[in-house]
């Protein structure tokens, strides 16, 4: 059986053409798709921004989670927290202008009501994901501020614990004494110079203790500013984001005002109409039920009848 050929298509791509046509006509496009797409473009990057600052937190999260002392990634969790907290704020302001641009567009006449109700679900919507990411990143600098305690609590108890060992007399038995005199027997004698080499290295190897005991003391005080610095840091961050959460619940209150408000005057309107509805039936049932009222227009219809066949032809 033979199969048909397959014939080429005689359809031609005209898009330019009628974009060129349209051009020459004078035609512009109005001003409503436009202003639309300013808000999608700006409510996509919101969300684009919500979703990284996530992305973040969780990293944060698994860094702040970190129970290691010796290898504790402090400059990073600083950095990445000082970054999330600087896109919350810029997102927060974001939303902010979306709110002043859906009501400008409201009120100049660009987008219909439902087009700007539909954007104020957005915003909503945009609010509560915001809302939730903040609360996330509390949570883990909470974590953050009492990991750090439990590892300033264990340092301290372990620098405690080798200071009690230190002041210890039954570990300084070992170390030669430095009021050590030579012997009667020993004065002049050979043995008097490995006396006196023994001594100078029981000399040196407390200078090189008291030297790592110093050592040790200064590196524990960086290790504290370290940790303290740290802790204010987490500290500003969460009083940072108590105000973003204050801003916030500030325009999630005004958004429910709103909602109260429109939903107050949608029972109004329904009573209305309910009302409205029945006066309605109520008047058809008393022109349905007055007969008489049916009967004079049959008489007065019966009557110019009458006249017009009788006076006029």
């Amino acid at each position: 059986m033979l199969r048909p050929r397959h014939q080429p298509s005689s359809c031609r791509d005209r898009t330019r053409e009628f974009r060129g046509a349209y051009g020459a006509a004078g035609g512009s496009p109005g001003p409503g798709p436009l202003v639309v797409s300013e808000f999608r473009r700006r409510a996509a990057g919101v969300g684009h921004g919500i979703n990284e600052a996530s992305r973040k937190i969780a990293h944060l999260a698994q860094l702040a989670k970190s129970t290691s002392v010796f290898d504790d990634p402090t400059a990073g969790i600083q950095n990445l927290t000082a970054a999330v907290n600087k896109n919350i704020t810029a997102l927060k302001a974001a939303v902010l202008d979306l709110q002043i641009l859906i009501k400008s567009q409201s009120e100049g006449g660009k987008i219909s009501q439902d087009a700007a109700n539909h954007s104020t679900v957005i915003v909503d919507i945009l609010k509560e994901s915001l809302t939730n990411t903040t609360k996330e990143f509390n949570e883990v600098l909470t974590t953050r501020a009492k990991i750090l305690r439990v590892h300033q609590d264990r340092r301290n108890f372990f620098s405690l614990s080798a200071s009690g060992d230190g002041s210890n007399p039954s570990v300084k038995q070992g170390q030669p004494s430095e009021s050590i005199a030579c012997a009667p027997w020993a004065v002049n004698s050979a043995s008097n110079s490995l006396f006196q080499r023994q001594r100078n290295r029981g000399d040196i190897s407390c200078s090189s203790g008291q030297q790592q005991q110093q050592q040790l003391a200064v590196q524990q005080h960086n290790y504290i500013q370290s940790r303290a610095g740290a802790i204010q840091n987490v500290e500003s961050t969460t009083n940072e984001l108590t105000q973003i959460f204050r801003q916030l619940a500030t325009m999630v209150s005004q958004q429910g005002e709103v909602a109260i408000r429109i939903d107050e005057n949608m029972d109004d309107t329904l009573v209305n109409v309910e009302g409205a509805q029945e006066q309605l039936l109520k008047h058809l049932n008393n022109i349905s039920s007055n007969r008489w009222l049916m009967s004079k227009i049959f008489i007065v219809l019966i009557i110019f009848l009458l006249i017009f066949v009788l006076f006029i032809t």
